[in-house]
């Protein structure tokens, strides 16, 4: 019970952090489109305060359930209820302050566009936001250089952002400003969940298999060499 307090507190700061950076990202949208890429860059600055302090983001954490026990699907369940508590506190604070107006001006078109798309491509736009976030996530730990971690942690997020990729946590801030709420929401927030982990997942076991390969051949290598030299 312990454990999963901690996660939930952790995991509601990450809602909130990544809110930050959704509301960030709509307000230079409404000084127009050439601050898009402000805004994108300005919205990294969530993920990276959350690996700084090592809180637990759903699409973060998602990508080691195959380092972890079973359980962990359990811890990763509390994580996305606290992402999203953390992104509903957020985002229906700032829809009590001035900014709201221009907040639901921006996201509403933003909502439509993803209502009405089609339900396969939220999964796939999911998947690859999925691999986005891992590559921003376990980059920025295996990086071991100080500028390569900041750029790890930034540019894939950036990119997932220009692109338009879904990411589960910071649609709700979307979809809350601009006052969405449907059953087809909700299945689609499924698809985006199911979508993020696919991709995270299915990339970090990739990444394994060939470091596997690449160790074993090495080993052959060394093996084949040792037995030259008797």
């Amino acid at each position: 019970m312990k454990r999963k307090m901690m996660v939930l507190i952790s995991s509601f700061l990450s809602g909130l952090c990544i809110a930050f950076g959704a509301t960030v990202y709509l307000m230079c949208l409404s000084f127009g489109s050439n601050f898009r890429f402000l805004g994108a860059f300005l919205f990294g600055i969530g993920l990276f305060t959350i690996i700084h302090f090592g809180f637990w983001l759903y699409t973060g954490r998602v990508g080691k359930v195959l380092d972890n026990k079973p359980k962990y699907i359990l811890d990763l369940i509390v994580c996305l209820i606290g992402n999203f508590l953390g992104v509903a506190f957020v985002s229906g604070l700032m829809l009590l302050t001035r900014q709201a107006e221009t907040l639901k001006e921006i996201a509403a078109p933003i909502v439509e566009a993803k209502q009405n798309d089609a339900p396969y491509s939220i999964y796939i736009n999911a998947v690859f936001c999925g691999v986005m976030i891992y590559l921003a996530v376990v980059g920025h730990e295996m990086c071991p250089y100080s500028l390569g971690k900041v750029l790890f942690a930034f540019l894939p997020i950036v990119l997932f952002i220009i692109v338009g990729f879904d990411h589960c946590v910071a649609n709700l801030s979307y979809y809350m400003y601009a006052g969405s709420y449907s059953w087809k929401g909700v299945l689609y927030f499924l698809l985006m969940i199911l979508g993020n982990a696919s991709g995270s997942i299915l990339f970090d076991g990739l990444v394994k298999l060939v470091i596997r390969f690449g160790v074993s051949k090495k080993k052959k290598e060394d093996s084949n060499d040792e037995y030259l030299v008797q």
